[in-house]
């Protein structure tokens, strides 16, 4: 029995270990990095020093030191707001704050540290202008707060994969294309848009997604199967061309979204997008307006399990919707009609009334000639032989 517990405690015990390596390494894939060399007032490299990056919402800090030639690096940081401090014995300390790390983001931070014996700290406000030294990659980052000041019909960030330049606005895609195993059009995001667009002359089928560093590709017609809710989205990228050697596989763009995550204080939102047919027109071909309506909420709610250490995030949205059949039918003149005989009719409230209007000019025309005097169109209808009222 005791063999049996021990056994199921390992097994427990590798199932966590596994899950958070897994969680760890698909978070790396949607890093950022933060390097540079520290120097003395000569330009002389400074070795040894402390170098810390502390992420300003969750407290999460990060420890490494120069090297033998000044050089230090963070390879793998977490999408934040970070502040950078860096010590050495016999400088001043020195404090880089306010530093925007987006995913994939390589910035580099080169430091001179002034010579000073007292503690004292020299601060630099980050001013978020980090130009890229290394990779060639074409794309854009685009943040939470950017997306949620656009007004986007039906709430999915893909729509927003047009303001890269290279990306057709229009798919090619049609519900009756045979697409990978014979299947036609498949629509794993439900109604929303799976991202199925050219990137560069490249096919709709070409592009990849992913969710927190996670494959979140489709494997039918290759759009994304998974769309978080916009007010969870803390930011995404797309990579339009010249991919680094990380990237295979798709030729298309490169799409990496990353989540919001919990931090140091309690946060949320709610939200409720409403839209219904009371603002809206009648087809000018139907006889009355088909009913819509779409409900759109939500909200999203985070905080600490324990500071500094382990949070939570949670998102929802729920879609309820209320659509009619428009029919835009019109009626068309009988054959009886087109003689004159228009005893088809329903007879109104004034007995010798027929309900409807004379509706055009052909019309006009007909029972202009028929009845002897003149028609005008928008007039009421009459049966044979009575006297016309007003």
């Amino acid at each position: 029995m005791r063999t049996t517990q021990n056994l199921l405690r390992c097994a427990l015990r590798f199932c966590l270990a596994s899950f958070f390596l897994f969680a760890a390494s698909a978070r790396a894939n949607v890093a950022g990095s933060i390097s540079g060399t520290v120097k003395d007032p000569s330009d002389r490299v400074v070795a040894h020093a402390e170098v810390t990056a502390r992420e300003v919402n969750t407290g999460l800090s990060y420890r490494s030191k120069s090297d033998e030639s000044g050089f230090y690096t963070f390879p793998v940081l977490p999408v934040g707001r970070y502040d950078l401090e860096i010590f050495a014995a016999g400088f001043a300390s020195y404090a880089r704050i306010g530093i925007v790390l987006d995913t994939g983001a390589a910035i580099t931070i080169d430091a001179t540290l002034a010579i000073n014996g007292d503690d004292q700290t020299v601060t630099v406000a980050d001013n978020g202008l980090h130009a890229e030294t290394i990779s060639t990659e074409l794309g854009q980052v685009i943040t939470g707060t950017q997306i949620l000041s656009l007004p986007l019909n039906g709430r999915s960030y893909t729509d927003l994969l047009l303001l890269q330049p290279g990306v057709a606005p229009a798919s090619a895609i049609a519900a009756t294309t045979v697409q990978d195993v014979g299947a036609t059009i498949l629509n794993p995001s439900g109604t929303l848009n799976p991202g199925n667009l050219s990137v560069n002359g490249q096919r709709e089928t070409a592009n990849y997604f992913s969710v927190n560093g996670s494959d979140a590709e489709e494997d039918v017609n290759a759009g994304t199967a998974i769309i978080p809710n916009l007010d969870a989205i803390a930011e995404f990228r797309i990579v339009t061309g010249d991919f680094d050697a990380e990237f295979g596989e798709y030729s298309g763009g490169q799409i990496s979204v990353v989540t919001k995550s919990g931090t140091n204080g309690f946060h949320g939102s709610a939200f409720e997008f409403l839209r219904n047919t009371a603002l809206d027109s009648r087809n000018y071909f139907s006889s009355a307006r088909g009913v819509f309506q779409q409900n759109q909420f939500g909200g999203t709610a985070g905080g600490p399990v324990r500071r500094n250490k382990v949070f939570y995030f949670g998102d929802y949205q729920g879609t309820r919707q209320n659509e009619g059949i428009d029919t835009p039918q019109i009626a068309v003149p009988s054959e009886a009609d087109r003689t004159g005989n228009l005893m088809d009719f329903t007879t109104g409230t004034e007995g010798n009334r027929l309900n409807g209007v004379v509706s055009g000019p052909y019309l006009v025309n007909i029972l202009a000639r028929r009845l002897g005097y003149p028609v005008t169109q928008g007039e009421p209808y009459y049966l044979a032989g009575c006297t016309q009222v007003s």
